[in-house]
């Protein structure tokens, strides 16, 4: 989807409909095969397979405890999936965009540079990821607890010194609050019949599991 405030949108519902019922997650999963590039948005499988796991494992814990494990496993992979989708066709300065289009120049600027900054922020951290791996990689050392908390914790340092030094930066060049921008947005012809369809899983989510298989039938 082309359209920043479309996709959003259609995250937004997709994402509600997939938490709220295995039947709105389903119906998430059929809006994400059709609507979106499937397998080639998604991140490689050494940052994707740890994120899994640990739905899994929480899922496990929850079966163990009495809870619907397997249907919390469904749900939290669509939502991954669909969140991985958003994150690959998110383009600089559009949520920046959207947030002005939305909420102003006051309210919306100051939205949209956080989402901005965050964005940014994720991209630092895979990049230094990737060189923590190479690095690792090159001394022969193998991956394991006592390696990777140390690393984490430094990762965290120095991303909250990355935020500290853009919000000085800020103050020197003379930032205080709220901008101008002229936000412009583009659209695929796909763009608004994918958002119409996104409102299909939000009602199924709505809905007891035998009325939805009534409508299916």
């Amino acid at each position: 989807m082309q359209d920043p405030r479309l996709r959003l949108l259609s995250v937004a519902l997709l994402s509600l409909a997939a938490f709220a019922s295995t039947a709105g997650a389903a119906a998430a999963l059929v809006w994400w095969l059709l609507f979106t590039p499937r397998m080639k948005s998604l991140p490689r499988p050494g940052v994707l397979l740890p994120l899994v796991a640990m739905i899994a494992a929480t899922a496990l814990v929850s079966s163990w405890g009495g809870g619907a494990g397997l249907s919390y496993l469904f749900r939290m992979t669509v939502i991954l999936l669909l969140a991985a989708w958003a994150y690959a066709e998110t383009e600089d300065g559009e949520m920046l965009a959207v947030a002005v289009w939305a909420l102003g120049n006051r309210v919306g600027f100051e939205a949209g540079l956080v989402a901005e900054m965050g964005i940014s922020g994720l991209s630092v951290l895979r990049q230094e990821i990737e060189q923590v791996r190479t690095a690792i990689a090159l001394k022969g050392i193998r991956p394991g607890v006592r390696s990777v908390v140390p690393l984490a914790v430094t990762l965290i340092v120095t991303q909250i010194r990355r935020a500290d030094e853009i919000a000085r930066l800020l103050v020197v060049r003379g930032y205080t609050i709220g901008g101008r921008i002229c936000p412009r947005f583009r659209a695929d012809p796909l763009d608004v019949p994918a958002a119409i369809m996104a409102v299909i899983p939000a009602l199924l989510s709505t809905l007891p599991l035998r009325d939805v298989f009534i409508l299916v039938g």
